[in-house]
């Protein structure tokens, strides 16, 4: 599991090589949302739930919210960041959302277990725009920002998420939106390698514009074994053998786990440094 203090320097490193826009260390954190070490409702704001307006179903677990932190303040001109997170529970996107510190607004989805759920529900490629504008609606309905303009978009996904994530990134329109993306121990793929190619080929056209500067890309994998389908490793794998990159030893511990490895853009492969899959 990586460990969070080094994502951190990270993020932070490939955050500065990004010249078209100025965001801080927005919700890295939130790739633990999943962690049972969060502490519940520590998360003070407001929020709005958008399940019925969504026409979700209840009755299998499926809602969505906004939630704007206490300390948020909106700009002059309307302007600001939005999280776009998928799969988990409520009170963890918001719990984590809050403690990262940053002036965002956090919108929430959560469709079931499955990544079929999340495939079914945004290949229609109207829901995620749908969305964006409800979001939008909502804000200046209840006079937090009064002219809200989505300035940055982050999409940050756990586990089955990823489902939902590969659709939207499929329309052009919403690829450019997104500045960055966040894949916590979620992304598979089929097994058969023509298969797999075409199921990574939007996430891989998104970790080779990472690599080139113009997007950001934060994965996490652990090594849970899947007999099949891709497992995490396999795709984390898959990725950076096809953006020339160099996965090293690495050996971190704190209290969410053990990393044993990392891969950073910055590392190519080389003749005298070919790639290293551990």
């Amino acid at each position: 599991m990586n460990k969070l203090r080094n994502l951190e320097g990270l993020i932070n490193k490939i955050y500065k090589h990004m010249k078209k826009i100025e965001i801080r260390i927005i919700f890295l954190s939130l790739i633990f949302c999943f962690s049972s070490l969060s502490a519940q409702g520590i998360g003070v704001g407001k929020r709005i739930d958008l399940t019925n307006k969504l026409i979700l179903d209840v009755n299998a677990g499926q809602f969505a919210q906004l939630f704007i932190p206490d300390y948020f303040s909106a700009s002059q001109d309307g302007s600001f960041l939005l999280v776009f997170h998928l799969h988990s529970a409520s009170w963890t996107a918001k719990d984590e959302a809050y403690k990262s510190n940053t002036n965002t607004v956090l919108f929430n989805i959560h469709l079931g277990g499955f990544y079929s759920s999340y495939k079914n529900y945004f290949i229609n490629q109207n829901n995620f725009n749908r969305i964006l504008g409800l979001v939008i609606d909502e804000l200046k309905a209840n006079n937090i920002i009064d002219n809200p303009i989505i300035e940055n978009l982050i999409m940050t996904s756990f586990s089955a998420g990823y489902g939902g994530v590969r659709e939207i990134l499929k329309t052009q329109s919403y690829y450019e939106k997104i500045d960055a993306l966040t894949l916590a121990d979620g992304l598979h793929s089929d097994l058969d390698p023509s298969v797999m190619k075409e199921q990574m080929k939007i996430f891989l056209r998104f970790a080779k514009d990472a690599r080139d500067k113009k997007k950001i890309m934060l994965l996490t994998h652990s090594n849970i074994l899947t007999y099949t389908y891709a497992n995490t490793t396999e795709t984390a794998d898959y990725l950076i053998n096809n953006i020339n990159t160099v996965r090293v030893s690495y050996d971190a511990v704190d209290e969410i786990g053990t990393q044993y490895s990392r891969a950073d853009s910055t590392l190519r492969a080389t003749e005298e440094q070919p790639l290293k899959i551990i």
